[in-house]
C-alpha cells in the first residue's frame, strides 16, 4: 500500500477540482459510474438516488456528475481516483484516458496512478 504526502495529497486534489468540469463531460452515461461510486460507498445510496432522480427529471448528466464530484471533494480520499480510472470506466468511457493521462503524466505523477497504469497496460 502507498502512503501519500499530505503536498501529493493536496497536489491530486487540485488537478482533481481543475479537471471537475471534464470529468463531467466525459461521463456520458450514468451506469456504470454512479454504480461504481455507491459500490466502493463513495457515495451514499441516497446520493446515488438522488442523481439518478435527477438524471430521470431531465436534468442534464453533466450538471449531476459535477455535484457528484463537487461532494467528493469535499473529503476526497485519492482513492476514488483509482475508481474513477478503473479499467471499465476507461472503456465505457473513452474521454476519461485524456484526464486520466493528466493526472499520471500532467502535474500530478501520484503512486496510485502510477499503479493503475500499470494495471491498465
Amino acid at each position: 500500500m502507498f502512503t501519500l504526502t499530505k503536498a501529493l495529497e493536496k497536489a491530486l486534489l487540485q488537478h482533481f477540482i481543475y479537471m471537475k468540469v471534464n470529468i463531467a463531460y466525459a461521463i456520458n452515461k450514468p451506469f456504470p459510474f454512479f454504480e461504481a461510486l455507491r459500490d466502493k460507498s463513495f457515495i451514499t445510496e441516497r446520493m446515488y438516488k438522488e442523481s439518478l432522480e435527477a438524471c430521470q427529471n431531465l436534468v442534464p448528466l453533466s450538471k449531476v456528475v459535477h455535484n457528484i464530484l463537487t461532494s467528493l471533494e469535499q473529503t476526497f480520499p485519492p482513492s476514488v481516483l483509482l475508481t474513477l480510472f478503473s479499467k471499465v470506466n476507461l472503456r465505457e468511457y473513452p474521454s476519461l484516458v485524456a484526464i486520466f493521462r493528466s493526472f499520471r503524466n500532467g502535474n500530478v505523477v501520484s503512486p496510485i496512478l502510477v499503479t493503475c497504469a500499470v494495471v491498465l497496460q
